[in-house]
């Protein structure tokens, strides 16, 4: 049998914030307002009335969406540097490690924007279109990656390809300076290219 206490917190867990039922566009402008130019919370409030917002937001509410946007903000700028320093580690790394590194810092950051803990104990919402994005940028980052390694493979293969011919030639070279029968020079030759020939 539940508790009444623990009834109460799954009720409360279960209904989203007064912030999360505003229009996903009104809580990227309080991001924006917050984040970007620096706004208070009565000034956002204030802009929110003026737009004729209804069920304009507590300044406790907003107060707490604004200090995980804020510790959102922190970790974003951390892993910035994070990305910059990796970057120089790197150096001139080939184009696949820059993008190996990139996509462990995307995967690693939503993941743990989405665990994280806001103040009601719940992690970070995606909505359906940012769940869509999030989840096409990692694929079109996968795919990147898959087409980096097939453009490697084949320029490999075509090395390896140039390099073999270029040993069966010089064989064949050196077994006719050698003065070997036009027939012991071809075998050579075959033999050199094994199943390339």
């Amino acid at each position: 049998m539940v508790s009444p206490r623990v009834a109460k917190e799954r009720r409360k867990k279960s209904r989203p914030s007064s912030i999360d039922r505003l229009d996903p566009e009104i809580r990227e402008l309080i991001g924006d307002l917050r984040i970007n130019k620096g706004w208070t919370i009565d000034e956002i409030r204030n802009r929110l009335v003026e737009m004729g917002q209804q069920d304009v937001p507590s300044r406790s509410a907003l107060g707490r969406h604004i200090r995980s946007l804020e510790d959102v903000s922190a970790d974003m700028k951390q892993t910035q540097v994070f990305a910059e320093a990796l970057a120089k580690q790197v150096g001139d790394g080939t184009q696949s490690q820059l993008l190996d590194v990139n996509m462990q810092l995307l995967q690693t950051n939503m993941f743990k924007l989405m665990l994280g803990s806001r103040d009601d104990g719940e992690g970070v919402q995606l909505t359906p279109k940012e769940a869509k994005d999030f989840a096409d940028a990692l694929r079109s980052m996968a795919l990147t990656r898959k087409t980096d390694m097939d453009v490697i493979e084949k320029a490999e293969a075509r090395a390896a390809r140039k390099a073999t011919v270029e040993a069966a030639e010089n064989a064949s070279k050196a077994a006719r300076q050698r003065g070997l029968s036009t027939d012991m020079v071809d075998a050579i030759y075959h033999a050199v290219l094994g199943s390339e020939g």
